[in-house]
């Protein structure tokens, strides 16, 4: 027998999932930056370097991101002291600040003491229009509390995150 409520309950979590995969992706892509800037405080100085190492003739409005451990915040807003402009309000949302124009966020896919970033134009999400959900109540297999009754949602997205240009992004090392 399935479950009437199992399919609406497994999509209800669908766009999470599918969040956390995609920043997964990306970030993944990001790490595979070929420019890379060593740093050994995480500082204005090193995004200075970081922003002037993209292959961009200017900055203004290039939307330049990078992507923070939650253990190198500290290490951050200690290194940035006056130069890190950020609004307290925002910071829930994962948004740290901007430092040498670039928007700092936070995520717990970064790897610490390595912070990823670049311009949107590094990594593209490319997204198959629709999904596939599948309903299967197990067959052959021992239920020992009668009371249950075990379904399996599977879900199929068909997504895939390439690092599409290079030049736009950038990896810091710290150490």
């Amino acid at each position: 027998m399935t479950d009437p409520l199992a399919i609406q309950k497994g999509i209800d979590h669908i766009p999470e999932e599918m969040f956390n995969k995609v920043n997964a992706d990306v970030y993944g892509e990001l790490a595979k930056a070929t420019i890379e800037v060593p740093g050994t405080t995480p500082g204005f100085d090193v995004f200075v370097d970081a922003a002037a190492a993209l292959n961009m003739e200017t900055q203004e409005g290039a939307g330049i991101f990078a992507l923070v451990h939650p253990k190198d915040i500290a290490k951050v807003r200690k290194a940035a002291k006056d130069s890190l402009q950020y609004v307290e309000a925002f910071i829930r949302t994962g948004y740290i600040g901007t430092m040498a124009g670039i928007s700092l966020y936070v995520t717990k896919q970064a790897t610490e003491g390595v912070i990823v970033g670049g311009t949107r134009e590094a990594v593209t999400v490319f997204n198959k229009k629709g999904m596939e959900v599948e309903q299967i109540t197990p067959n052959n297999r021992v239920i020992e509390d009668t009371n249950t009754r075990p379904n399996w949602i599977y879900r199929r997205m068909y997504d895939v995150s390439p690092l599409t240009d290079a030049t736009e992004a950038f990896k810091i090392t710290l150490g």
